[in-house]
């Protein structure tokens, strides 16, 4: 999964967005607010989709990422 930010700060703050479901653009295309990827009973804050562009955001897994990619 790519990160599409620069710091491990903005890679954050896009994660806490997530989490708090406050609107949020998609990072790749910028062309639509993101969406959950499970609907109706399995309603889930912690995996998105862009409708525009299709790209999965596993909330979880860019986590791991982030802390892989920036040690503190």
């Amino acid at each position: 999964m790519a990160l599409y930010f620069s710091t491990r700060r903005e890679n954050l703050s896009f994660l806490k967005r997530l989490w708090a479901e406050q609107e949020t653009v998609c990072p790749k295309c910028r062309a639509a607010a993101l969406t959950f990827l499970h609907r109706g009973a399995k309603k889930s804050n912690t995996d998105w989709r862009c409708p525009s562009c299709g790209e999965i955001f596993r909330t979880i897994h860019m986590l791991y990422e982030v802390n892989d990619t920036y040690p503190e």
